[in-house]
């Protein structure tokens, strides 16, 4: 794994987290959220099949509260480069590994032990998650990941945060892995170390509304991306026609106003569940149970098709999903406008390909992602 180029560490950085492959949509979504303020994206990462990270600098954090398409908003408070021979991967001499990893974690300690913006940072959560503390004394947690190879394992790299925020002078600090006040991830790849603190909590992750939980649902940050992706606006008629939980129709409404929402399904233990999850909100939206290929609507009626395609794992087969996926196109294309928007998410890339080939649709736009630990991609259609 080669070392990422660097970017200007200073005050005001801050790191929202996705699913590998959603950077950019989330960053997309924040610019759009400081509506013409200053805020200037610096780096992307990406630990491989754990997250993705959009990292930008910006005036302010209220904006980033407003946030459906990340998973965790935190602060930027420490960053350090390492020069080439401190990021020698582990295989050389016992000696010069063993020196390699001894001067890296030192390095560590000490980007834990200085980091200069924790105050801000602190404060900044304060504002963030109403009821956090910000006072002298404050219990902490570390959360450390590594990409790529390195001389040392990934609970060295941790202790040695550990130590450094333990040793800091602005406060009493104790670690507490149960009751943390505050929660500082530590996340190193080959070349640097970032640490950043939290200032998020599990309501950015876990939705409120979700009440109803399906196996294999769309993971609501997910579901916010594809609706994102539509090009969300007031005279949107938004169809998912394979809506389960209705994950993507509730984060679609709440990425602003629309004309109608339109949802179905064939499993009435999904329908039931997305009745269950909208409750009596959103309108005006729709539930119908219908087979996908044949959707109870006329004619070029909406504007917008958001969906989860079947992935042929959880239910079906890829030979089932070689026989459906042309039917759902088909009418797919017979309910959407002309110049109608299509976002789809599916793990059956070489199927999507294939069909490609065939000319049955045409991709405006291909987004190739992970869902936890799984790849797949989104297509993006616009309707001629």
């Amino acid at each position: 794994m080669e070392p990422p180029a660097p970017f200007r560490f200073g005050p005001g950085i801050y790191l929202a987290q996705t699913q590998p492959g959603f950077e950019a949509i989330a960053w997309g979504e924040i610019a759009a959220r400081y509506a013409g303020a200053r805020v200037h994206e610096l780096a992307r990462r990406v630990v491989p099949d754990r997250v993705g990270m959009t990292i930008f600098s910006a005036a302010r954090a209220d904006p980033l509260k407003l946030l459906r398409t990340a998973e965790d908003i935190f602060a930027v408070v420490g960053y350090r480069r390492y020069p080439a021979m401190v990021t020698a991967a582990a295989g050389g001499a016992p000696g010069a590994t063993s020196k390699i990893a001894t001067e890296t974690l030192a390095r560590v300690q000490r980007t834990a032990r200085d980091a200069r913006y924790i105050d801000e940072a602190i404060a900044a959560r304060v504002g963030f998650v109403p009821g956090s503390r910000g006072g002298h004394r404050l219990r902490f947690r570390v959360v450390a990941r590594m990409a790529g190879d390195h001389p040392f394992r990934r609970v060295d790299f941790q202790h040695a945060v550990e130590r450094g925020i333990a040793e800091r002078g602005d406060r009493t600090w104790r670690l507490s892995e149960e009751e943390a006040d505050v929660e500082l991830w530590a996340t190193m790849f080959p070349g640097e170390t970032i640490l950043a603190l939290r200032l998020s909590d599990e309501r950015m992750r876990v939705r409120g509304y979700k009440v109803a939980h399906l196996p294999g649902s769309l993971r609501p940050s997910v579901a916010a991306a594809l609706a994102w992706l539509s090009e969300p606006a007031p005279e949107d008629v938004m169809l998912d026609p394979m809506c389960g939980a209705g994950t993507v129709l509730i984060e679609r409404a709440h990425l602003g106003r629309y004309a109608a929402l339109i949802g179905g399904d064939r499993d009435a233990t999904a329908l039931a569940a997305a009745r269950e999850n909208v409750g009596p909100r959103y309108k005006p939206i729709e539930l119908h149970s219908w087979e996908a290929t044949a959707l109870a609507l006329g004619d070029a009626s909406v504007s917008k098709i958001v969906t989860n395609l079947p992935w042929g794992m959880r239910h079906g087969s890829h030979t089932d999903n070689r026989r459906l996926y042309p039917q759902l196109l088909a009418e797919f294309r017979r309910v959407l406008k002309k110049g109608g928007r299509l976002v789809m998410l599916t793990a059956e890339t070489r199927l999507m390909a294939d069909l490609m080939r065939r000319r049955l649709f045409r991709a405006e736009r291909i987004y190739t992602v992970s869902i936890l630990g799984a790849p797949a991609a989104i297509f993006i259609v616009r309707a001629e």
